[in-house]
């Protein structure tokens, strides 16, 4: 004979444990974003230091600034979506995803702007593995992302995986464009596209990991 209906809601709510009380999205996505870009550059500063006449040509070159803008605001974007993807209903995640994308693809096409107008400066050297350093650069990022996702309820996981994934691949995109050469195409083809790999890894594993237990 089974148990009543009662004393069975009753056991499965004990059984429930409480989950922690999420901050507001904005709120989170700068403690993440602060956490991850303290890891990244330190990890950045340990491998060799910033451009030469970085800061000169933050004041002289307005093109730049725009380039680091798009990609912070991509980031931005990107870490939002996920705070507001983590909680049921907060979000859409095609939406999500979509104002990340649109502002990456922004910046990734002002690589293209830039090459065309011949306003990027002298090329000097590179760093010699910038691919690999923004691969690398967003693992703990990455992980960081779903472990906060995961202490949530997500539900649409494979969207929240995805933009886990920008959020955590565009800021060592930023670090190699402070720290490596100045040249739109090796932007574009090094530093940028790695980007879309680490998204694509999130994507993957945000069914596996986000899943709800």
């Amino acid at each position: 004979m089974t148990r009543p209906r009662e004393q069975l809601i009753r056991e499965l709510a004990a059984d429930l444990a409480p989950r922690p009380r999420l901050g507001a999205p904005g709120a989170a996505a700068a403690g993440f974003l602060a956490a991850a870009a303290l890891g990244v550059g330190a990890a950045t500063l340990a491998v060799g230091p910033l451009r030469p006449g970085l800061l000169r040509q933050l004041a002289s070159e307005p093109g730049f600034a725009v380039d680091l803008l798009l990609g912070g605001l991509a980031g931005l974007a990107a870490a939002v979506g996920l705070m507001r993807l983590r909680a049921p209903g907060r979000a859409v995640g095609a939406r999500a995803a979509a104002l990340a994308g649109l502002l990456f693809t922004a910046w990734a096409a002002w690589q293209l702007l830039d090459f065309w107008a011949g306003n990027a400066a002298p090329a000097t050297r590179g760093r010699g593995a910038c691919v690999l350093e923004v691969l690398l650069y967003s693992l703990p990022p990455l992980a960081l992302a779903l472990w906060l996702a995961r202490r949530a309820a997500p539900l649409e996981r494979g969207w929240t995986g995805l933009v886990a994934g920008i959020a955590a691949g565009v800021l060592p995109a930023l670090a190699m464009q402070l720290a490596c050469i100045d040249a739109p195409l090796h932007a574009l083809g090094l530093h940028l596209a790695p980007v879309l790999a680490v998204a694509a890894l999130g994507a993957l594993l945000g069914p596996l990991t986000l899943r709800r237990v």
